[in-house]
């Protein structure tokens, strides 16, 4: 029987100009770059959001109500892997999105296959309702490589910046806070749970932990996978499982392997789904995808470079 193709929003970003390319998301060819600062804004855009509810929607992740330059609302999934805003031609449209200088750029996911795009500038950006605006825009790219029922991708650490955010899965809801009023310490864990080093790329802020094999997995919420690993299977050969389509519009192949049992610091994830990928670009990073972090509420502090993996609660009335 096949099944509906699961969506994978890793993307890799690649911005030309002239002869100097930068990368961003899933690094083919990493490149040096400089220290990536937060973004400096205002007192008043600073302000705390409100929290919102999103759904979790089978095959497409977690979504939430987006306004762009007050226009929506639109469906855009919560991706911590995506490393940028990525609107639809419609968002672009509809909102009335600034091209910026005609940049044509482009999109790629872990299969290496790539889709054109092009640098925007928004004014405004809200979730839940039009006007619990979020404080930064960060990277914002237009892409036509979207599912139709997707509105854009929504990379909370480029858009919530320079506040920390929460994402408590089980609950269905995303959060923000002040990283100075209520930092994450090392020194401090969790009775349950673990406080670990956001660890980066030296091109972008996407967020990595170190496992206790070695690893060093991307916290991606905007997969559908589990913990996902290259397929080291006979000859390198593509295994028949299903497909997983990424942002680039380019396909990989996955199968499912035995749970595996792996640690983020003190914290034991036991017997998560485990997916063999192969088709997969030569230095794609191990993933811990939705199907993983689906049990934990997940506390990102940008400017301690911390990040906090909690059990989460299950509301009551919830099935």
């Amino acid at each position: 029987m096949t099944s509906k193709p699961s969506l994978l929003f890793a993307v890799l970003l690649v911005l030309t100009t002239g002869v100097r390319a930068t990368s961003f998301g899933v690094a083919l060819s990493p490149v040096r770059r400089s220290h990536v600062a937060l973004p400096r804004v205002t007192a008043e855009a600073r302000a705390i959001p409100r929290p919102v509810m999103f759904r979790e929607v089978p095959g497409r992740g977690l979504l939430v109500r987006t306004w762009v330059n007050g226009a929506g609302p639109f469906s855009f999934a919560i991706d911590t892997g995506a490393g940028a805003t990525l609107l639809s031609p419609r968002v672009v449209d509809e909102g009335r999105v600034q091209i910026t200088n005609n940049r044509r750029t482009s999109i790629a996911g872990m299969s290496g296959v790539s889709a054109s795009a092009t640098a925007a500038t928004i004014h405004s950006l809200a979730i839940g309702d039009s006007e619990n605006y979020l404080p930064a825009k960060g990277l914002v790219m237009i892409t036509s490589g979207l599912p139709r029922d997707i509105d854009g991708v929504l990379d909370p650490t480029e858009s919530f910046a320079p506040l920390g955010y929460v994402i408590d899965i089980p609950r269905h809801e995303l959060s923000a806070f002040e990283p100075g009023e209520l930092p994450l310490r090392i020194d401090q864990q969790p009775a349950e749970g673990a406080v670990v080093p956001w660890l980066r790329e030296s091109h972008g802020r996407r967020p990595f932990v170190q496992l206790d094999n070695g690893d060093r997995a991307l916290l991606d919420t905007g997969s559908n996978l589990g913990l996902a690993i290259r397929d080291l299977g006979p000859d390198g050969q593509r295994i028949s499982g299903y497909a997983v389509r990424d942002v680039g519009g380019g396909r990989v192949s996955a199968r499912r392997g035995r749970p595996t049992t792996v640690a983020v610091g003190s914290l034991m994830l036991r017997n998560i789904p485990t997916d063999l990928i192969s088709g997969a670009e030569v230095g794609a990073p191990v993933l811990l995808g939705l199907n993983a972090l689906r049990p934990f509420r997940l506390r990102f502090d940008p400017v301690h470079r911390l990040i906090e993996i909690t059990p989460g609660t299950q509301p009551r009335g919830r099935d």
